[in-house]
């Protein structure tokens, strides 16, 4: 089975992103590109969205944070992480990785996953995945850089991540070549130590 997991896709995550106060016509336009992203690139993957767990039961998923970016549809699944988002904050609790898997429907064939953060719990889940012999990648644009993508030197709202994976891996390429002094080498080289991520 195909299986997209996007990791803890919380209003409070994307309100520190885009900004509390953002006029409720752009917040809207950001979900719903967040949306197209997900249903254009992983059609037929099976979706698991891994919530932090309600303050009174921690086998339910706090369904209240819920970013209005991922609307479930049939068949999707919404679990727990096991781990409140109040114990996280607080306590640096962090919710096992073999948790956060066990949400998701075996056999997995591929793996794919996003959400929150890039360099911290998606990171981790990949590995964790990744040295289980599990076939797993991750989409960075479906991670809190999304966010940094999808609005233009303004501020206004600007969409412009292409749909298809390769193009917006060709755009990385030239943004670190444009960048100079040999940063693409040196990302392409830190890159090898984490095969679940998009080698550049």
């Amino acid at each position: 089975m195909k299986v997209l997991l996007i990791l803890y896709p919380i209003q409070p995550y994307v309100n520190v992103l885009i900004g509390k106060e953002e006029q409720p016509e752009v917040k809207a336009k950001i979900a719903g590109f967040y949306q197209t992203l997900i249903r254009k690139r992983y059609p037929g993957f099976q979706r698991v969205f891994a919530l932090f767990s309600d303050t009174e039961n921690l086998a339910k998923p706090n369904i209240s944070q819920l970013w209005e970016g991922v609307r479930s549809q049939n068949g999707d699944i919404i679990g727990a992480s096991g781990v409140t988002f109040e114990n996280h904050c607080e306590n640096k609790v962090y919710p096992k990785e073999s948790n956060i898997l066990a949400l998701c429907p075996k056999p997995i064939d591929k793996l794919v996953i996003g959400g929150f953060h890039l360099w911290d719990c998606v990171d981790k889940t990949a590995k964790y995945a990744y040295r289980r012999g599990i076939n797993v990648s991750v989409d960075e644009d479906l991670t809190e850089l999304f966010f940094y993508q999808v609005k233009n030197s303004k501020g206004d709202p600007f969409l412009r991540i292409p749909i298809s994976k390769k193009k917006s891996l060709e755009i990385t390429r030239k943004q670190l070549n444009r960048a100079g002094s040999g940063l693409l080498e040196y990302t392409r080289e830190a890159r090898i130590k984490r095969p679940w991520l998009i080698q550049i």
